[in-house]
């Protein structure tokens, strides 16, 4: 009984970028790609020699539509959760590097619009706490990333992509020390009252998360230890 976004919304979009970058001479950024189309229509159009880049969230390696049957307004994303077959297809294209980076889409709402019917909820769900975790359980454990692709995927394409110059740089003497310590053994319940966030609109409460960010450092002083934040 809901209005669908089919695949075509998408794809038609991305497709007359990419032909508006070539004959421009310009760049072009897609975020949050979300079906098999959208990776086609990426390798066919770094094939024709344009500068295109692209992104894929966290929600949109792990869920899938069936989630939409509960008709929760949690699960309302944009765009929206697809079949199992783009989920894979997105797997493997950020494996091959078709997908340039992980975007976290982070959006935090208020419950009350969330828990709403669902043509009217805010789309969008909390990405950043979780971003890494489903990393590792989406390319991490079933060997289509290692850790270094993980850098590469979560901290140095993105750093290039936007110009950080200070970002995404290798661990060496005399470079920004801006890290990530991460216990790949550690696992973590995702418990919503226990969020950094203040607000609450999680599809992956009482997900058991593998892998723990046990510190951040940045440019040089620890600003999280062990889930405490540092000032």
């Amino acid at each position: 009984g809901l209005a669908g976004w089919p695949r075509a919304a998408e794809e038609s979009i991305v497709a007359r970028d990419a032909l508006l970058a070539r004959d421009a001479g310009a760049r072009v950024h897609i975020c949050h790609a979300s079906t098999a189309g959208t990776v086609e229509l990426l390798r066919w159009a770094r094939g024709q020699g344009i500068a295109i880049s692209a992104e894929v969230t966290p929600h949109h390696l792990l869920l899938t539509d069936e989630r939409l049957n509960t008709y929760d307004g949690i699960n309302r994303v944009n765009p929206p959760l697809r079949e199992e077959s783009d989920v894979q297809a997105l797997r493997a294209a950020l494996a091959e590097g078709v997908i340039d980076c992980v975007g976290t889409d982070h959006a935090p709402h208020a419950m009350q619009d969330k828990c709403c019917e669902f043509a009217v909820a805010r789309p969008g769900m909390l990405g950043l706490e979780t971003a890494l975790p489903i990393i590792v359980d989406t390319m991490v454990a079933p060997g289509l990333l290692d850790w270094r692709g993980v850098a590469r995927v979560m901290s140095e394409r993105p750093a290039e992509i936007v110009g950080l110059t200070d970002q995404g740089r290798p661990i060496a003497v005399g470079e920004p020390a801006n890290l990530a310590l991460v216990d790949p053994d550690r696992s973590w319940e995702v418990v919503v009252t226990e969020l950094a966030s203040k607000s609450q609109n999680t599809p992956y409460a009482g997900m058991t998360m593998p892998a723990t960010v046990v510190a951040t450092v940045l440019r040089g002083r620890i600003t999280q230890l062990d889930g405490e934040v540092c000032w």
